[in-house]
């Protein structure tokens, strides 16, 4: 079961990403059936930790394992639906520099791939070629060409 609830019209969440940069390109993913690309990642489970939940994300849906993860961001995001009623959907997610095995052959992908779930995509951009797609949520691109891993966790509010 996810750590998520529900108070008023506000949905809180509580959610993981891993940040996976090879050779100056990051891995992003997008739904097949949508334009955007976002990192890799999902919901925590409440008996799970971040660091845990993402590793396994990752194994389960590349056949890759994690072996190690550094915090590099705690991100506060608030998405408004346009549903009836409207609906804020209120993010706190913990962001992951993660280190896979260098000699995977995921890092010798050059186009669009599948994982294990159809429904995503993944692709290898170039961190200079981020402007040119439609990455979300919208401080990722700029977030993604500042990670200072020597500066601790950074705090995003968006």
């Amino acid at each position: 079961m996810m750590i998520s609830y529900e108070h008023e019209s506000i949905q809180y969440h509580t959610t993981t990403g891993g940040i996976i940069i090879h050779e100056g390109k990051v891995l992003l993913q997008r739904e097949r059936n949508q334009p955007y690309w976002f990192l890799p990642g999902g919901s925590v489970e409440a008996d799970d930790s971040p660091e845990y939940t993402i590793g396994k994300m990752i194994y389960e849906w590349l056949g890759v394992p994690v072996i190690s993860e550094q915090q590099v961001w705690l991100i506060e995001n608030v998405i408004e639906l346009p549903i009836s009623p409207t609906i804020q959907i209120h993010e706190s997610g913990m962001f992951f520099l993660l280190e896979l095995p260098l000699k995977h052959p995921i890092f010798k992908k050059t186009c669009e791939f599948a994982g294990a779930n159809k429904d995503y995509v993944y692709k290898w951009i170039p961190l200079d070629e981020l402007e040119r797609h439609w990455v979300v949520p919208e401080f990722v691109v700029p977030e993604l060409k500042d990670i200072n891993t020597a500066n601790g966790i950074k705090h995003i509010v968006s």
